[in-house]
C-alpha cells in the first residue's frame, strides 16, 4: 500500500472521531466523585487550562495551516497537507507546552490515584485503538474502491 500524505490526514481525522465516540464518562464522574471540594475546584482549573492549550493548539494549527494554503500552489493534496499541518501542530503545541500543574500531585487518598490511574490508562489504550481502527478503516476504504 502506498503511503502518502491524504492517507496520513485521512487517518488523523478518522482516530479524532473514533476517540470521540470511545470515551468513558462514567470513569471521569467516578473519579470526580472521590475528590472533595478543593480538589474538584484544581480539576475544573487543569480542565479549563488543557482545554485553552488545545484550542490554543488547534488555532495556531489552522493558521498555519492557512499560511501553507496561501504560500503554496494549489493541488489534490492541499487539503491534506493542511489536515496534516493542524493535527501536528495542535499535538506539539499541547504537548509542549508547559503545563501549570497536574492532578496527580493534589490526589491525597489511593481510592483517588487508582481513578486517576483507571482514566489515564483508559485514555491511552483508547488512543492507540482509535489509531487502530482509523488505520483497519482506511485500508478497507482504499480496498472497497480497488474492487
Amino acid at each position: 500500500m502506498n503511503i502518502t500524505i491524504c492517507s496520513v490526514a485521512v487517518v488523523i481525522l478518522l482516530s479524532s472521531v473514533f476517540m470521540m465516540f470511545l470515551k468513558d464518562k462514567n470513569l471521569f464522574i467516578r473519579f470526580m466523585n472521590t475528590l472533595d471540594d478543593k480538589q474538584k475546584e484544581i480539576y475544573k482549573k487543569i480542565i479549563r487550562e488543557r482545554f485553552l492549550l488545545y484550542f490554543g493548539g488547534m488555532l495556531l494549527g489552522i493558521f498555519l495551516g492557512l499560511l501553507y494554503l496561501f504560500y503554496n500552489k494549489k493541488s489534490e493534496r492541499s487539503i491534506c497537507i493542511f489536515i496534516v499541518i493542524v493535527f501536528l501542530t495542535k499535538m506539539i503545541f499541547y504537548k509542549g507546552f508547559p503545563k501549570s500543574t497536574y492532578m496527580l500531585y493534589h490526589l491525597d487518598k489511593k481510592e483517588q490515584v487508582q481513578a486517576w490511574t483507571d482514566i489515564y490508562t483508559y485514555m491511552k489504550k483508547i488512543w492507540m485503538l482509535s489509531f487502530l481502527f482509523a488505520i483497519i478503516s482506511y485500508v478497507l476504504i482504499g480496498w472497497s474502491f480497488k474492487n
